[in-house]
């Protein structure tokens, strides 16, 4: 039968081999912000105008969008996979040279180590809710949030008195709203759209060519 000290160490190699493996599977996986601006198929120059005919929204998801990053790192809890591995790789590695190195007794070794592992887990929680999340969260304005004069198309079609769905790029990411026509007329998948209006979380939205309008030409 294995001694404390070796069931101590493999504690430690398991633990610290599984957070490399943590931390090396959320590299691979982190998303690059702006990857779907590409979305407003190049109407840039129109949003602003689009925007001056748009009516006024509610500003109440502002306070949302500025307290984003706070609240993601309130949402997240202390019993999460890092900390529990981090409690682990603590524990190991303190009961190991606890035990291999100062002949501690194995019932207080298991307390302290025990101890120990609870600080390493506080710690590491301490860094991931006040530096790394908050760092990660990238602020959104409150233009972000604001629906009107905003330009997508139609993933799904809108019937006659119906609701389709409506995608855009807001803040870097890409979005998908309910939406039906401001003007009740049918609007096929794949349309161009802008929203006039947003009610109940339902976007009303229009034609980008009818809500643009006529161009007034030159000298006029």
């Amino acid at each position: 039968m294995p001694d404390i000290s070796s069931i101590f160490l493999l504690v430690f190699l398991v633990s610290l081999g599984l957070t490399f493996v943590t931390f090396a599977a959320g590299v691979a996986n982190l998303s690059i912000p702006g990857l779907h601006h590409a979305d407003l198929h190049g109407h840039g120059a129109d949003i602003a105008h689009a925007g001056a005919h748009a009516p006024d929204v509610g500003h109440g998801d502002a306070g949302h969008g500025a307290a984003q990053g706070h609240g993601a790192a309130e949402g997240v809890s202390p019993f999460n996979m890092t900390t529990i591995l981090a409690f682990f790789t603590w524990f190991g590695g303190a009961g190991f040279v606890l035990t291999a190195y100062f002949s501690v007794v194995t019932a207080v070794a298991v307390a302290l180590a025990a101890l120990i592992g609870l600080g390493g887990g506080a710690l590491v929680f301490t860094f991931l809710v006040r530096v790394l999340l908050p760092g990660q969260t990238p602020y959104l304005a409150p233009e972000d949030y604001e629906m009107a004069g905003t330009i997508g198309h139609l993933s799904v079609g809108i019937r006659e008195g119906g609701t389709g769905e409506f995608v855009y790029s807001k803040g870097g990411t890409r979005r998908v709203a309910s939406a039906r026509s401001e003007n009740g007329k049918p609007m096929e998948q794949g349309a161009e759209a802008v929203v006039v209006r947003q009610e109940r979380g339902i976007a009303y939205v229009q034609r980008f060519d009818e809500f643009m309008g006529p161009r007034p030409q030159e000298g006029q």
